[in-house]
């Protein structure tokens, strides 16, 4: 899913809500290393006797998942919409939105032993739109363009312990490359639950564990400048022992932050304007212009992100049956930048809300 507004931080945005081990370790994607450093698993008294949880797949396995979507997005903006590529973006606007799909997951061999790579697809339907943009109600017949909801179609990379190696999708990158291999990055990166077409169920501890077991996991991954990373905290407990449908399943919750996030690309466009500057320019057509510079803005935030999970997970099938992910975030953005026509400084500012609620259960595969 991606919601067009959002499109500046699709290539950020995390697949993940889940948990760690006892390793320590690197993932390599391209040319950036993701850290990952995990604390030792407690295990509670007198419970019963402890399991390993793996994912259990196979080459030519396919599953369907069962997906809703409730979302609730808030927005105020003012200034220049056409800075965003849109002259229609609402000054306020408050929308619900509700919607089903059905998710493919086809499963083939990773590319190491151990992994497995998934192709997802899926279109949300039955999509049901309320609420209001600039005080007038929404249409139900036809969403916003902030609050749509796109096909998915992505291809991920997992381990047996459910660690997300490696994505790869249309990236709906406005700036015509400049996030470059950070669409990978948002394998391990922030923002976990906020994407439907995600490789659901947590991160699965290295160690056996049982009913009230505890493990934690930090995700460190590299920010677009070379003293910055974004930093994702993770929490599981195993909670219960259930009957899911006559199965027998692990019922654990996960709770997930991830760290703020400032993407300031006031440089890049500094330096990009400066490449298009002509030779034999005036003094004071050079003045005119470094004070343009002194002016110019694009700076966009990525409030803390929080998501909480709790996923039913079958053991002996090495698959989760049913999934529900709670998370939430503030995206801001401030942009001041010339006319394309008059060469006029123009400026744009917004603040986005978003919360949604997705939940996924398994309706057909090997071991439904």
């Amino acid at each position: 899913m991606t919601n067009r507004l959002l499109s500046l931080t699709a290539a950020l945005m995390l697949i993940v809500a889940a948990c760690g081990g006892t390793t320590e370790g690197t993932t390599t994607t391209g040319s950036d290393t993701t850290t990952t450093t995990q604390t030792e698993t407690t295990v509670a008294a007198e419970t019963p006797q402890g399991v390993l949880l793996s994912y259990s797949l196979a080459a030519g396995d396919e599953y369907s998942y069962e997906v809703d979507l409730d979302q609730h997005i808030e927005v105020s903006a003012s200034g220049d919409a056409s800075l965003m590529g849109d002259e229609e973006m609402p000054g306020n606007a408050v929308v619900d939105l509700t919607g089903s799909a059905t998710f493919t997951h086809v499963v083939s061999d990773g590319p190491e032993p151990g992994t497995y790579e998934i192709h997802i697809t899926g279109e949300f339907a039955d999509v049901t739109v309320t609420g209001t943009v600039d005080g007038e109600p929404v249409d139900s017949d036809e969403a916003p363009d902030f609050a749509a909801l796109d096909p998915i179609d992505l291809t991920i990379v997992v381990d047996e312990q459910g660690k997300l190696i490696q994505e790869e999708g249309d990236i709906d990158d406005p700036l015509g490359g400049l996030f470059g291999d950070l669409g990978a990055l948002g394998s391990t990166s922030p923002a976990p639950g906020l994407d439907p077409g995600q490789f659901f169920g947590p991160l699965l501890s290295d160690d056996e564990v049982t009913v009230g077991d505890t493990w934690s996991e930090d995700i460190e991954t590299p920010g677009l400048s070379e003293d910055s990373s974004i930093v994702t905290s993770i929490t599981s407990t195993v909670t219960d022992l259930e009957n899911l449908d006559g199965t027998e399943v692990f019922v654990i919750e996960s709770q997930t932050s991830t760290s703020r996030i400032e993407l300031d690309l006031g440089e890049f466009f500094a330096g990009m304007f400066g490449a298009f500057l002509p030779e034999g320019t005036t003094e004071a057509e050079s003045a005119e212009f470094e004070e343009m510079l002194a002016q110019l803005k694009f700076v966009m935030t990525i409030d803390d992100t929080t998501s909480d999970s709790k996923t039913w997970f079958d053991a002996g099938a090495g698959v989760a049956r049913q999934s529900e992910v709670t998370a939430g975030t503030i995206i801001t953005m401030e942009l001041n930048m010339p006319d394309e026509d008059t060469g006029e400084m123009v400026g744009f500012d917004m603040d986005m809300a978003l919360d949604q609620v997705i939940t996924y259960r398994l309706i057909s595969g090997p071991t439904a």
